[in-house]
């Protein structure tokens, strides 16, 4: 083999190379672009999504207000007990924790 021709077959080589490279280069950016659309419609379908429930949730919350304006005493106790009864439970959750360990 001459010279010239193993110089030949190295440029070959690295020519292949860069088309591999290149052929794989687009092929990843083609992968990523199509789950970047693929993502961008998932977070459009939420935001679609997520317009009625913000509706409902501040009818709920419009609905609570008066309920608490008409009902002040009433809301006190509701929001007492309750706390109480969540404090309860978190008290014996914790206990049952510590006892296992």
């Amino acid at each position: 083999m001459t010279a010239s021709s193993l110089q030949n077959a190295k440029t070959n080589i690295a020519d292949r190379l860069a088309l591999s490279a290149d052929s794989a280069i687009h092929s990843t950016q083609y992968a990523a672009n199509k789950a970047f659309d693929r993502l961008s419609g998932g977070v459009e379908s939420l935001r679609g999504r997520a317009g009625p429930l913000m509706e409902r949730a501040a009818l709920k919350a419009d609905a609570s207000k008066h309920y608490i304006e008409e009902r002040p005493m009433k809301s006190l106790l509701i929001a007492a007990a309750t706390g109480a009864a969540l404090a309860a439970l978190l008290s014996w959750a914790g206990r049952s924790r510590s006892s296992r360990l």
